[in-house]
């Protein structure tokens, strides 16, 4: 019953249906968030004539009222229900009921590039943290070889070790200066406040964002009201209404990626505060052992250089190495929520029966004896598109467990360099009374503690290991087709390391 409503003959009731949906050019011509107001939503629209529904007494008005903002000369209508009315809006808004208006699909779609592109910006503040260690290694290796010359100059004086003292001091200038510019640039964006993702709710909410000065900015909703409950209903949902709701599911998992990505990048921040932490104690104790041992005073100017610009890059380190710590345990918490959640698969494949629960679910999709194998049209797609997405988050949950194991295994070595320096001065130093023995067995401490807190993060990443399959020498790597059944895709096998 199209072909305009059999020559404008509308039906005297209308009642909620997904195939009479208001035209697409609507929400371009009216704003449809006042026609919930309004009471009353048009359902066709053709050169001067129109179809609409409404739930208001004054039929005469509302004749008026649509005929004047849809600019149409006659208009037919018929009642409607206020609830029918407001899923029809809804309907034309691609909304499920009692969402906001920001949860159409075409949004959440752009939320979800919007946090694409923020993780792209994370990965790069990660290369660039990374290139910042590296500048500190060839820093800490190129003030290394200056304290070899000036150990040298301090032992033989100046004479026949002039030319290899040069050359070392040289050579450690160079490294040192170099270090030095791919460290500062590392520094100067850290040093700036990182913006962490709105965190994940109990509820069911809705996450949107806006750019805000050129950034990105995000946040929640309230609690959408009836929504778990209607989650809930999901034997009375249609194809769309779960496609909708997929979309949403979605943009969740996209956001907990964005979140466990920001995690990593305060983690590699923590990493590197530990390198800084590594070069500072290697000079703090080198300038330790030249006021003690290599000594002419004890006002003696490289050992307290040294000691000086050790304790600066110490402080410096640790000021990273606490917001390291926290975004490990937030991660691993939040981690722990999420693999407690329940799946897609129950949008679509509801149980037959739930514990403690009487009711039974009807809508199951049937696979009859001669249908092809698969997933159930673009329902199905949205639900295979779901899946891999929360695929991607187990992997990259994963991978915030192996940056948790890398920042303990920092914190192991760092530890390892306090208990190192600490034991030697103490083993190998003249007496020099209490006050000596107290800061030697002080950095001793400080290393053990550092080494059980690199054991606290190494070691369940060490059990993620074992129990994920994903560091295997040997594995296959599907390689989607969405116009066949998973099993039909086409694989890629890595064994050994080669393709």
């Amino acid at each position: 019953m199209d072909t305009s409503i059999q020559n404008h003959q509308v039906p005297a009731t209308v009642y909620f249906d997904e195939a009479i949906a208001p035209p697409e050019s609507i929400g371009a011509a009216i704003d449809l968030e006042r026609l919930k107001g309004l009471g009353w939503v048009p359902l066709r629209l053709e050169a001067g004539w129109a179809w609409v529904a409404s739930c208001r007494d004054d039929s005469g008005e509302v004749l008026r009222e649509a005929a004047a903002m849809l600019r149409v000369d006659q208009v037919s209508l018929s009642s409607a229900s206020a609830s029918s009315v407001r899923r029809f809006i809804e309907h034309a808004q691609d909304l499920n009921p009692g969402f906001p208006l920001i949860a159409g699909r075409t949004i959440l779609a752009r939320t979800r590039t919007f946090l694409a592109s923020r993780r792209s910006q994370l990965s790069s503040y990660r290369t660039l943290l990374s290139r910042g260690r590296t500048g500190l290694a060839m820093l800490r290796t190129g003030l290394a070889l200056i304290t070899v010359s000036l150990v040298i100059l301090k032992v033989f004086g100046i004479g026949l070790a002039a030319i290899p003292e040069g050359i070392l001091a040289l050579c450690g200038t160079i490294l040192a200066v170099d270090g030095l510019r791919w460290y500062i640039p590392a520094r100067r964006l850290a040093r700036r406040p990182l913006r962490a993702p709105v965190a994940p709710s109990a509820d069911i909410t809705v996450p949107y964002s806006w750019l805000e000065e050129g950034r990105i900015a995000m946040t929640r909703t309230a609690p959408v009201p009836g929504a778990a409950e209607w989650v809930q209903d999901c034997e009375r949902h249609s194809p769309v209404m779960r496609r909708r709701f997929l979309a949403l599911e979605r943009t969740e998992l996209a956001l907990e990626r964005t979140r466990q990505a920001y995690f990593r990048c305060v983690m590699a921040k923590s990493r590197t505060g530990m390198a800084l932490v590594r070069t500072g104690i290697s000079l703090s104790g080198l300038g330790i052992a030249f006021l003690r041992h290599l000594h002419a005073h004890h006002l003696d100017a490289p050992g307290l250089v040294l000691v000086a610009m050790g304790l600066v890059l110490i402080v410096e380190g640790l000021n990273w190495y606490v917001s390291g710590r926290g975004a490990g345990q937030t991660s691993q918490d939040e981690a722990a929520r999420a693999g407690e959640k329940s799946g897609a698969w129950g949008m679509l494949l509801p149980p037959p029966a739930r514990e403690q629960e009487d009711r039974r679910y009807r809508c199951v999709p049937m696979v009859l004896p001669g249908c092809s194998p698969g997933i159930w049209g673009t329902t199905g797609l949205a639900l295979e598109r779901t899946l891999l997405a929360e695929r991607r988050n187990v992997m990259s949950r994963f991978r915030t467990s192996l940056a948790c194991s890398r920042t303990g295994l920092a914190y192991i070595r760092t530890g390892a360099n306090f208990v190192a320096v600490g034991l030697g001065l103490l083993l190998t130093g003249p007496a020099y009374g209490l006050g000596w023995i107290a800061l030697e067995s002080g950095i001793m401490a400080v290393g053990l503690l550092l080494l059980a807190d690199g054991l606290y993060w190494h070691l369940p990443a060490r059990r993620d290991r074992w129990q994920l399959s994903f560091c295997d020498c040997e594995m296959e790597i599907a390689i989607p087709d969405y116009t066949l059944p998973p099993v039909q895709w086409k694989t890629l096998t890595l064994e050994d390391g080669r393709g």
